[in-house]
């Protein structure tokens, strides 16, 4: 493709708060067997060194915008991407997503062989982190009344640039009951526009939202990963067992969209805000001593969402995060109360703090006839000043949830200053 010719794709992929953990995805665009796109790469006012990252990639086809007010949502990007678009189609890619090397020659064969066609959509996998069972499948159909009931991540899909012009752009999703990527197909859909998949795997999803605090601190093991098995006999061999394993545990094609006649415009966007470690918290500032109590919040698959007794049952993550709200100079005493039925289970394990590995000073069980059984995790860890901070707990195999036991739980912590706590 020459620079002055358009190309067939518009690429848009939206970012926020990834800095470099954004190229794996990046590269996966690069990568393509199919070069008749342009890549634009729209922040949505990044403050962080996404520019600088990818200024080493920047050319007549892969293109940098950041735009000056944030919309806080995919939606600000995603309609400054179309805007810029010189393509025949749109496609889009999350910036923590996986396209397979024939993602867009195999778009592009759909749209060729309909000449109606208005979205195409390839088969998408939603890999869960930390090697959770039960990875969903979508966008694997055959007729086109799937639109009407199902949803298709945007990193699987692609659309004619006429598309938003047709329907509107992608909404705000203050202004939506549903989140808008679900919107923006679910208004396809009341247009009659036409739909039609690939059947075949060449997207992989692994949703913020799914992975709790993701934006407080980010990472890109999984995405790399996912990179360097493509093409891979084994890669193969994983799909094909995933789609098996979703066939059976009726994870296939299981994505359906949210009812718009439900929840208040921007309920959904508020609580997926907080899952990703976006959403307002009230953060305190570390006195001599303080005491952080659970209260029931939006925990994806980390923790239950609600509080019993004053204490958080273990959800599905065998690594669950914790969101310490509070921001201190220099080292602190953190204390945390564990509750578990065994109290033989209760142990010292592995904590890490913003990615970092702490001092983990021991497990201390509290004598008490009551069950479940109680115990303090001491640490000792450097907080961060300016903005809360993430404990990620390492289950060990006795503490996490089965379908015969539910896990561990998690109470109050306790913190203090180091020069007030006594670090035995």
């Amino acid at each position: 493709m020459s620079s002055i010719d358009p190309p067939l794709f518009s690429v848009v992929m939206a970012t926020y708060g990834r800095g470099a953990h954004i190229l794996p995805s990046v590269r996966s665009v690069l990568a393509q067997d199919l070069d008749d796109f342009e890549l634009f790469v729209v922040g949505d006012r990044c403050d962080d060194d996404t520019a600088a990252v990818l200024a080493p990639l920047l050319d007549d086809r892969v293109r940098w915008f950041n735009l000056p007010v944030r919309s806080r949502s995919q939606s600000g990007p995603n309609n400054e991407g179309i805007r810029l678009a010189r393509g025949r189609l749109i496609a889009y890619i999350g910036h923590d997503d996986i396209w397979e090397p024939y993602h867009l020659s195999s778009l592009a064969g759909l749209f060729a062989t309909r000449s109606t066609l208005d979205f195409g959509v390839s088969g998408a996998i939603y890999h869960l982190p930390h090697g959770i069972p039960g990875s969903l499948v979508t966008g694997m159909f055959v007729d086109d009344s799937a639109k009407h009931e199902h949803f298709f991540p945007p990193s699987s899909f692609a659309h004619l640039a006429t598309v938003t012009a047709r329907i509107g752009p992608w909404r705000s999703p203050e202004t939506t009951t549903v989140p808008v990527d679900c919107d923006l197909i679910q208004r396809a859909a009341a247009s009659d526009l036409q739909f039609a998949s690939t059947r075949r795997i060449t997207a992989h999803k692994f949703a913020a939202g799914h992975r709790y605090l993701s934006y407080l601190v980010p990472e890109s093991r999984e995405q790399e990963a996912m990179l360097a098995k493509l093409g891979t006999r084994r890669h193969a061999d994983d799909v094909e067992m995933i789609l098996a394993q979703a066939l059976v545990n009726g994870a296939y094609m299981s994505a359906l969209q949210d009812s718009a006649e439900h929840g208040e415009p921007g309920g959904r966007w508020r609580a997926n805000l907080i899952r990703k470690g976006l959403g307002a918290t009230d953060v305190q500032p570390l006195g001599d001593r303080l005491v952080v109590r659970q209260s029931p919040s939006f925990c994806a698959l980390d923790w239950q969402d609600d509080v019993t007794d004053g204490l958080r049952w273990s959800f599905r993550s065998p690594q669950p995060r914790v969101l310490v709200p509070v921001t201190a100079r220099g080292p602190v005493r953190l204390d945390l109360e564990l509750a578990h039925d065994d109290p033989a289970a209760l142990a010292a394990f592995p904590v890490r703090c913003n990615g970092d590995m702490v001092s983990v000073l021991g497990c201390e069980h509290r004598q008490s006839a009551s069950r479940p059984a109680r115990a303090l995790l001491s640490m000792r860890l450097a907080l961060r000043e300016d903005r809360p901070s993430v404990l990620e707990l390492h289950l060990p195999e006795p503490l996490r949830p089965t379908p015969q036991r539910r896990g561990v739980a998690i109470g109050d912590m306790t913190l203090e200053h180091e020069h007030t706590a006594s670090f035995s």
